[in-house]
């Protein structure tokens, strides 16, 4: 019975802990999608890094690492909102590494057209944090890009 009443109280605050850190991923997403250096570097840790690996059928793979200054300095001279489309909270996946430091996936889908060709662009998100100086910083995030031709 004991064990029962544990869980009823426990319940909702591992399902709380879950969607704020939903909610910390979300947050970081909007912010790197944003292009606004001043609402995404808060959210650094000292050492983040971005990788990119566009995923092309019948031709490869290319994976793109950017530092932190370099990506910040991309959004500085493009500081437009990106278009891509923005993950939901339903998508977010999180794995919990340790009581500091978990990691969020998301999945979304869009149309492209390339060279008159329409294509499905699927992309892999992937950000990782860590609990420091009060909130989350994001740590590492890579993004996979696959193409498949419609």
């Amino acid at each position: 019975m004991k064990l029962i009443f544990a869980l009823l109280l426990l319940g909702p605050v591992i399902a709380n802990a879950a969607e704020d850190k939903v909610a910390v991923y979300l947050n970081f997403e909007q912010a790197y999608l944003s292009n606004d250096v001043s609402l995404f570097t808060p959210l650094l840790s000292k050492n983040y890094t971005i990788r990119q690996t566009v995923h092309i059928p019948g031709i490869g793979s290319d994976t793109v690492p950017v530092t932190k200054a370099q990506l910040l300095e991309g959004m500085k001279q493009n500081p437009k909102p990106s278009s891509l489309p923005r993950s939901k909270a339903e998508s977010v996946k999180i794995e919990t590494i340790s009581k500091q430091h978990f990691c969020a996936r998301s999945q979304t889908l869009d149309q492209v057209v390339v060279v008159g060709k329409n294509y499905e662009e699927k992309e892999l998100r992937k950000a990782c944090f860590k609990h420091e100086n009060n909130s989350y910083e994001a740590i590492s995030h890579t993004i996979d890009v696959y193409y498949r031709e419609l």
